[in-house]
């Protein structure tokens, strides 16, 4: 699914070929995220190595992690409900075990946990997770010891946090919110006194608060001067905005979830423009102002109610605010949604009758009204999980319950044109049909407009016009996003390997494209590489190509795949000298020694070339003209 073929699927580290052969290079060298993943890399290596892109292996695994993380839940619940209930001094409804079983069935079996589990490559967030919680289950048994006088409290405290943080973030950057769940718990439940209330603040101040200042410093030069919002279709402002009617949809969907609002793609959700465009955007702050200013008032009177909130509010406050992510995923709810259960199970456990008959009335019926909703969800994640289950169903209730959802519209098409046999079936009809409905959508990419593109291309049928023209549409009016560039290297590629037939024409207008996106974003170095891989493969014009790519080198000079690609067309070109300068430079960005054998090859073939040259010099000959011959 989506991010799979990026992260997993079309990575040649992940064959089990390379895995066997280059192990480390898959974990080491990921593109994931600022700081590449590498305990969720090392966990996909490891399993590929040996069932390779076979899926059930893989969910079977993400499975039973959710399974041990709902172990580590309802541990953590029951140890927070139990000291709540001690310190209020009142017997709640339910006993502590009973509600923590409740809360951690919940939570396992909510609808909208699916997407962390059967979206292969979001075991990124479950792993985190498992990080989280066992840190904050070190946190606490250190908490305890301090309470009690007994040795190694301490140790216990900084150790859960900062190992627990650091293994958490390589699994992905979502652990760095260990020491802010950690603060709502102390703050709300444990009330740190007496010697805690002296030191626990420099342990916040070193893992929480040091580290989030720095991490403002990072992100904030992008905010400024927009850079990281340039692939974006919405400006800061706009997300802002539209978070607070997301989060209140995660509410609902967390609680009380319809079977039409779960989806994989949310890329049909109208942004929000200013605070009554929708009207809704201003009435979903108002009820976060409420419910935020609840949490905060019944810290005391309802230290359940208060912490679930509080905890759902930290664990969006990375995801739903100032980063440039996307603006709605499901996942990103994996942990903050123990929060939604725990204060809505909470608040009815608050619910104290006077008389002991009615006590145990309402017991009855709060037990069932939660198991019936346990029921509800297990049965509504059921159907849901046999969706998933084939590529086809899911991409046709996909598209079916969210018509104007441009990506649900495009794989739709997709699956349908995989699925035909040849130009007659009556699939590939549907199929292209179904993506020039997808190109049309309000907020759709380039991906639509190139299988249009390349299936006509393949069959050798003709390309429309048309196709191209709504391509330097939408580039001329639309951010590129990272998928447009993986759209435009399909098209270049399927042409280099000869599945599509292009005619001059439409070379030249495949050209234009890529002139055109390298014009509106001309410090993009991916899209300069287009250009000149253009140039050396389809047009064979190496000159040419070889400007484009020392343009590219030049604008990320740190990046190894650019530095590559302007070697492999020195060697080809006859320039060994400056191949031989260029494999240094690689060297020194190969931080792991991934691509050791592929230097060494580089070298001797450089070595080879600066060898011949020197041969035919001292013989008398003329050197070979430059840049001679096209590569690949």
């Amino acid at each position: 699914m989506f991010d799979d073929f990026g992260n997993l699927v079309d990575d040649p580290r992940f064959t089990q070929a390379a895995l066997h052969a280059h192990f480390w290079a898959a974990v080491l060298g990921g593109h994931a995220g600022p700081f590449d993943r590498p305990l969720s890399m090392l966990s996909f290596a490891l399993q590929m190595r040996w069932t390779g892109f076979d899926a059930w292996p893989l969910k079977a695994f993400n499975l039973l992690l959710h399974l041990g993380n709902g172990a580590l839940v309802y541990a953590l619940s029951t140890r927070v409900i139990a000291f709540a209930s001690k310190r209020r001094a009142e017997p709640g409804l339910l006993a502590p075990e009973v509600l923590a079983l409740l809360v951690a069935s919940a939570w396992l079996l909510a609808p909208i946990q699916l997407t962390a589990v059967l979206y292969v490559v979001q075991r990124e967030e479950a792993l985190a997770a498992t990080f989280v919680l066992l840190g904050l289950l070190g946190y606490w048994r250190g908490r305890m010891l301090l309470l009690d006088g007994r040795a190694h409290a301490w140790r216990w405290i900084w150790g859960s946090l900062a190992l627990g943080m650091l293994l958490a973030t390589l699994a992905k950057e979502t652990g760095v919110m260990l020491p802010a769940y950690a603060a709502v718990l102390e703050w709300v439940v444990l009330r740190g006194e007496g010697d805690a209330q002296r030191r626990l603040p420099w342990v916040y101040l070193v893992l929480l608060v040091i580290p989030g200042v720095l991490g403002l410093a990072w992100l904030l030069p992008g905010f400024l001067d927009g850079s990281a919002y340039a692939t974006r279709t919405f400006t800061l402002s706009q997300r802002l905005l539209t978070e607070g009617r997301v989060l209140v949809d995660y509410l609902h969907w967390i609680l009380a979830p319809k079977p039409d609002a779960l989806s994989l793609y949310h890329d049909d959700l109208l942004v929000s423009t200013g605070w009554l465009a929708p009207w809704t955007t201003a009435a979903s702050w108002a009820l976060l102002a409420a419910l935020l200013a609840g949490a905060l008032a019944l810290r005391r009177r309802l230290p359940l109610v208060s912490l679930g909130l509080l905890w759902f509010f930290v664990g969006q406050s990375l995801v739903s605010t100032l980063i440039p992510l996307e603006l709605v995923y499901e996942h990103r709810n994996y942990l903050p949604s123990w929060g939604v259960f725990v204060a809505a199970f909470g608040l009815l456990q608050a619910w104290r009758p006077a008389q002991a008959q009615a006590r145990a009335t309402l017991r009855t019926l709060v037990v069932a009204a939660l198991l019936a909703l346990i029921a509800m969800d297990a049965l509504f994640t059921g159907i849901r999980a046999q969706i998933w289950s084939s590529p086809y169903r899911l991409a046709y209730f996909e598209a079916t319950l969210h018509p104007r959802s441009p990506r649900a519209a495009y794989d739709l098409g997709r699956i349908e044109l995989m699925m035909a046999q040849g130009r007659q079936s009556g699939l590939y009809g549907l199929g292209m049909q179904q993506m020039a409905y997808a190109a049309k959508l309000p907020g759709a990419d380039l991906q639509p407009w190139q299988a249009l593109v390349f299936m006509a291309a393949k069959h050798g049928e003709r390309i429309d016009p048309l196709w191209w023209d709504g391509m330097r549409r939408l580039i001329a009016n639309t951010p590129m996003s990272a998928e447009d560039v993986g759209a435009l290297y399909s098209l270049i590629h399927c042409g280099i390997d000869g599945v599509c037939h292009y005619d001059a024409s439409d070379l030249q207008q495949l050209g234009e494209v890529l002139a055109l996106a390298a014009r509106r974003a001309p410090a993009r170095a991916e899209l300069v590489t287009l250009q000149a891989n253009y140039e050396a493969n389809l047009l064979h014009r190496l000159p040419q190509a070889y400007a484009l790519m020392q343009r590219a080198v030049a604008l990320a000079p740190d990046d190894y795949a650019y530095w590559n690609n302007l070697v492999q067309m020195q060697l080809a070109g006859g320039l060994d000298a400056q191949a031989a300068a260029g494999i240094e430079r690689m060297r020194e960005l190969d931080r792991f020694g991934l691509h050791s054998a592929e230097l060494a090859k580089l070298a001797r073939r450089a070595e080879a070339g600066m060898s011949r040259t020197s041969t035919r010099r001292e013989a008398g000959q003329s050197a070979p003209p430059v840049l001679r011959s096209a590569t690949r």
